[in-house]
């Protein structure tokens, strides 16, 4: 049995943590004040398709860590922009004498790095989560369709990765092991903005989004950008549990393909990938949150381009906007159902 605390009990922390109490290990999930009495109460409810939904008590739900519990492993599933909020909340547990690793579940580039300045790179570890969940009602996870898998990666030689990934497997989350975290991390970013700072700032969906080339061509364009900087980067994209990254990669690159042809053949990857379903950014900007993690999204393809010398002008102008929306420096009444703006600031 492990002992494991989740930090930022959210739809992913809630996801990971839940299996991982229903499979036997002791789970600490620290979240939010509304979240916490109904777990403590009625407990976490985990639907899939095609299987009875079943409720798990974690062994402990908090607001606040216990700083005498050691733990084998720390997840940290917080928003990337709460990352270093919540690092310096674990200072004060017995690190050194539990062995504790850190892995984060977290969306974008930085996260792993910030773990590491605070508890040193030997305890850190990466991780990534390619199935599509959502909370239809608080203490509710659901998986929307029984697709993708969990990766987990080391920052340093002789981290217990297969440990963490068997208990994973054991609980009936499928997890893939890699040995590069970087190259892990930059394929689920890849994945991470398709249609997602596009449809907050036109408040559209990612279907509707592909329903137009113009607006097709510019989420092509974007994700060129990203390829271009990861092989500068000198990484290669990996296929990602349910979604071949590598094979996405090498597509977009191919700019010898005309782009109706490269439209016509990602089409269905796309539609089936989001289809109808808001992604994260919009989500965050409906909801009204002031800081979104459009920085280390796109925003983080636009940093890594200045630094090996690739411009990025469609990622800059998708991170310039969206961090405006959310900030409350641009309107967003200005942007809403305005695609012609959206590809206009994205050509100067």
């Amino acid at each position: 049995m492990l002992n494991i605390l989740v930090m930022g009990a959210g739809a992913i922390g809630c996801f990971i943590g839940g299996h991982l109490a229903a499979a036997g290990h002791r789970v600490t999930l620290i979240g939010l004040s509304a979240l916490i009495p109904k777990i403590t109460a009625d407990g976490l409810t985990l639907r899939w398709p095609n299987r009875p939904a079943h409720t798990v008590f974690p062994a402990t739900a908090n607001m606040v860590v216990d700083p005498e519990i050691p733990y084998d492993f720390i997840l940290l599933t917080t928003k990337s922009p709460d990352t270093m909020t919540a690092a310096r909340q674990l200072t004060s547990l017995p690190l050194a004498a539990s062995k504790t690793y850190f892995i984060s579940f977290q969306n974008g580039i930085g996260n792993e790095e910030q773990l590491a300045q605070l508890f040193g790179p030997q305890q850190v570890m990466a991780g990534t989560l390619t199935i599509p969940i959502s909370v239809p009602e608080l203490g509710v996870i659901e998986v929307s369709k029984a697709k993708g898998g969990l990766g987990v990666a080391p920052l340093a030689d002789g981290q217990p990765v297969n440990v963490l990934a068997d208990a994973l497997n054991r609980a009936g989350l499928p997890t893939v092991t890699y040995t590069d975290y970087r190259a892990m991390k930059w394929s689920k970013l890849l994945l991470n903005i398709i249609n997602n700072a596009s449809s907050a700032i036109l408040n559209w969906t990612p279907g509707q989004i592909i329903a137009r080339p113009d607006l097709f061509n510019l989420e092509i364009k974007a994700m060129r950008e990203c390829v271009a900087v990861i092989k500068a980067e000198g990484l290669k994209p990996v296929k990602l549990p349910g979604y071949p990254a590598n094979w996405l990669a090498r597509l977009v690159a191919a700019r010898w393909l005309p782009m109706p042809v490269t439209r016509a053949v990602l089409r269905p990857f796309m539609v089936s990938g989001r289809g109808t379903k808001m992604p994260s950014l919009q989500i965050d900007l409906a909801a009204g949150q002031a800081v979104s993690e459009v920085g280390v999204l796109n925003g983080a393809i636009v940093q890594a381009g200045r630094e090996v010398g690739i411009p990025t002008p469609v990622n800059q102008a998708l991170t310039r906007i969206l961090s405006g929306l959310f900030s409350g420096e641009l309107a967003r009444e200005d942007y809403q159902n305005q695609p012609e703006k959206l590809l206009q600031a994205a050509q100067q």
